[in-house]
């Protein structure tokens, strides 16, 4: 990191310079978390059995999954480094971070930081995806994103 970032980190860090959250960017996040819902909320009508049986349909409900989680970790990390709330050392942290000043509630931080989790297994395969899992966290966060969304636009 050159001298110049150092410095510029430094100034940020004393309040010097002022990093505003950027509702704009806050608020395309938003969006696509909503969009990617409304895409997966047809999974309400269906069994988990339905589900299993439909490969195609699992491929598409994991990639809409991943993106929500990128989203709700966008914003929080933006939350986060724009109101200087500490450097969180993963994105699991992110989402404590916003928890622990009260944006989001306890309860919801720790199905999001789980939600988190899962994406990480979908985009690096750590291990072998349990379709179940899937399917149930995709119930969830038809739910949940709805929640997180209200609690991000009052803060905002």
């Amino acid at each position: 990191m050159g001298v110049l970032h150092t410095e510029l980190l430094e100034t940020i860090s004393r309040g010097v310079i002022s990093m505003a959250v950027d509702p704009l960017v806050v608020k395309a996040r938003l969006d696509i978390i909503l969009e990617r819902v409304t895409r997966i909320k047809h999974i309400e009508t269906m069994t988990q059995e339905q589900y299993l049986k439909d490969e195609l349909l699992q491929g598409a409900i994991e990639r809409n999954l991943q993106i929500i989680a990128q989203a709700i970790i966008d914003i929080c990390t933006h939350l986060v480094a724009h109101n200087h709330w500490g450097s969180p050392k993963s994105y699991s942290d992110a989402v404590k971070i916003i928890a622990n000043h009260k944006i989001i509630d306890s309860l919801l931080a720790d199905r999001l930081i789980d939600f988190v989790k899962l994406r990480n297994i979908l985009i690096h395969l750590y291990i072998a995806v349990d379709p179940t899992i899937v399917y149930q966290s995709a119930i969830a966060i038809i739910i949940d994103a709805k929640l997180f969304a209200d609690a991000i636009l009052k803060f905002i």
